[in-house]
């Protein structure tokens, strides 16, 4: 009788399987396409004599998808699994050194439940709007990031050809400002119809402004004549004329249109994800977590599902991958080694975010990173990933519990958020000399002491186990 199938699966293609006996000998092998017709001959053979194998999943993109939903409604007590491509990577290499097909990682992926059971985790179907959360997220993230870049990309450009021009202005990406980097780079044009001519123009597409704005106009005007005295310097080398200023009025006007249509799209899934979220989370006490907005609470809520899925703070900070990696021996073990980084990646940037922010308001928090910089002499990335594993013990008691998060100093007595502020700023702030003293210990070449640095024998402790416990009320 089948007990295990790994299915190595193509981006396009057929699928291949490879299936096992309880003696772990190969007793079936077929491919199949994701089609009905394949899938329901993969449900026959997989399934037959009452067979209910341990089926498992390298994670291809999205093509174990339909194979998994398909398999799972036909069999509700059937056991999927996705394993991670590190470890199926290493156990073909242990097996078959340096041989590779596509019949020998079905047949490795198939071998995982009689070589390490214990880390094998059934795949979690979220509900449908949770699913939709998780992608509404990421795709925000991505524009996100898209909107960052093209912000960089534009102000190298305009720093570069116009020095001090976007520094005149007080807000470099506000609506009068972006106007004129729509219409008005060209310093000699811009010079020659006048000062009062663009402070009618600034005004007319100004909304809002911090200083006053023939004040800002002015500024602007100056930093545009200086770089018009600048070029009419140059115009004997013949580059200088206005084909160069048109191509690059166009390049900037085409990256901020795209910009600007990037944002519409953002602001749009951001609306769609808070209606998603307050549906699902209408008590929001997810945000009642120092450091938690409405950037990163949706991200908390679609990763953690449901969150009795997690017999632990442990295993979920394991899930998120903000835990070190391991190399102990003995009594000794070697500390300050990468995160895992197992799980989904916005997730750690929103722990990131969160803790990053939090650290400045929760003293719990504000201890910890304080205590791994100053008393453990971590970098700050380092004491940055104590505080995301605290971060999360936060986040998976929170959505437990579904009660608001309580400010508690360290010896557990009640805050209040101005009681909070005070305290962190009177004994958790860390001088700037440690600060400088972290950054430099590192420094390239000196492989000997950052190894002595990383060996040192420490006693051994989980973060995430040592995290103070959430209090929710």
């Amino acid at each position: 009788m089948i007990k295990s199938v790994g299915i190595d699966l193509a981006g396009t293609g057929e699928h291949k399987v490879r299936c096992l006996d309880e003696r772990a000998q190969m007793c079936d092998g077929f491919n199949f396409e994701t089609t009905t017709d394949g899938l329901a001959k993969l449900e026959e053979r997989v399934f037959s004599g009452g067979a209910n194998p341990v089926i498992i999943f390298e994670p291809t993109g999205l093509a174990w998808l339909l194979v998994a939903v398909y398999l799972k409604g036909r069999h509700p007590d059937s056991r999927l699994v996705r394993v991670q491509a590190q470890k199926v990577v290493a156990l073909r290499k242990y097996l078959h050194r340096s041989s590779k097909s596509d019949k020998i990682d079905s047949l490795t992926l198939a071998k995982m439940p009689f070589i390490d059971p214990e880390k094998l985790e059934e795949i979690y179907f979220p509900p449908g709007k949770i699913y939709a959360i998780q992608r509404l997220a990421r795709q925000r993230r991505r524009l996100e990031n898209e909107i960052a870049g093209r912000k960089k990309r534009i102000g190298s450009i305009v720093d570069g050809y116009f020095p001090m021009i976007r520094k005149a202005f007080s807000d470099p990406w506000s609506a009068h400002a972006r106007a004129f980097l729509h219409s008005r780079l060209n310093p000699l044009a811009v010079v020659r119809a006048g000062e009062k001519a663009l402070h009618a123009f600034l005004t007319k597409a100004r909304r809002h402004c911090r200083i006053e704005a023939s004040v800002e106009s002015h500024m602007v005007y100056l930093a545009c004549r200086e770089a018009a005295t600048l070029y009419k310097a140059s115009s004997s080398v013949g580059m200088i004329d206005n084909d160069f200023f048109s191509a690059l009025q166009d390049e900037i006007s085409r990256e901020l249109r795209l910009m600007e249509i990037e944002e519409v799209e953002s602001a749009a899934i951001a609306k769609r994800l808070k209606k998603l979220y307050l549906e699902l989370h209408p008590s929001d006490n997810l945000r009642t977590i120092p450091g938690i907005g409405d950037h990163t609470a949706p991200i908390f809520l679609a990763t953690v599902g449901d969150p009795e899925r997690f017999r632990s703070q442990s295993a979920f900070a394991n899930y998120c991958g903000i835990v070190p990696g391991a190399n102990q021996s003995s009594d000794s073990e070697a500390k300050g080694l990468r995160m895992t980084k197992a799980g989904p990646a916005i997730m750690r940037w929103a722990l990131f975010q969160a803790g990053h922010i939090g650290r400045s308001h929760d003293p719990q928090l504000a201890c910890v990173y304080y205590r791994e910089m100053v008393h453990h002499g971590k970098t700050h990335m380092q004491a940055m990933g104590a505080v995301m594993s605290h971060m999360s013990a936060r986040v998976l008691a929170v959505l437990r519990e579904d009660k608001p998060y309580v400010l508690r100093d360290i010896d557990g007595s009640f805050l209040s958020h101005e009681e909070a502020h005070k305290i962190i700023l009177t004994k958790y702030q860390v001088p700037e000399e440690i600060r400088k003293q972290r950054r430099q210990r590192k420094t390239p070449g000196n492989y000997g002491l950052q190894k002595k640095l990383r060996e040192m024998l420490v006693p051994r402790v989980h973060e995430a186990t040592a995290a103070p416990q959430p209090v929710v009320t």
